[in-house]
């Protein structure tokens, strides 16, 4: 399953880079700068939303397997997470991308939105599977690490703009990639 995903993954990446037309007059560099900024504040929103409804999605579970949350409260938990994670995966979706970039800069603004994109489709996915009892703890987890991979390639390429326009020195993105990705859910008590 996990290949499968990274595979669907990597082919939506290759489609839709092939996909991408330039007709427009090509930006300024102050104009690029810009877009990449105004792009990387929108994503890191994105970010914050999806952290906190994640953060209220695992102190619930985490109280529900000791006991201290009813099955309602973890139902409402999951529904919030789900209804989250699906809102922002077609926010990130709906993110446009200006057409007069250089090509290599719109490249990977393009393959950073559909990996954003693809680790809050599979961030709701999880959270489904965290109330089903056909799914096991290992099973859960895999989903939220394959979430986190999603998000760290998400990153890694915002990054990667970012240097190239001279928006980020090329040694911090390493060390602001790390502290931007979302956690994944508690799995104690996933599945079972």
């Amino acid at each position: 399953m996990r290949k499968t995903l990274l595979t669907g993954l990597l082919l939506m990446v290759v489609i839709l880079s092939a996909c991408s037309n330039n007709s427009a007059a090509p930006a300024t560099e102050e104009e690029v700068q810009e877009t990449v900024l105004n792009f990387y504040n929108e994503m890191s929103k994105y970010d914050e939303m999806g952290k906190s409804s994640l953060e209220n999605f695992n102190a619930t579970l985490t109280s529900y397997s000791t006991g201290n949350a009813t099955d309602k409260e973890l139902e409402k938990a999951v529904d919030e997470f789900q209804d989250t994670a699906s809102d922002l995966a077609d926010q990130v979706k709906d993110v446009e991308i200006a057409s007069n970039l250089p090509d290599d800069i719109e490249k990977l603004l393009r393959d950073s939105t559909i990996a954003f994109q693809s680790a809050y489709s599979i961030k709701e996915q999880a959270s489904k599977s965290a109330v089903s009892p056909d799914v096991t703890a290992d099973e859960f987890n895999e989903m939220n690490q394959q979430a986190d991979v999603a998000m760290l390639y998400g990153i890694s390429k915002l990054n990667e703009a970012r240097e190239a326009v001279g928006l980020l020195e090329a040694d911090s993105s390493a060390a602001e990639g790390a502290s931007q990705t979302t956690g994944s859910a508690d799995s104690s008590e996933a599945g079972n």
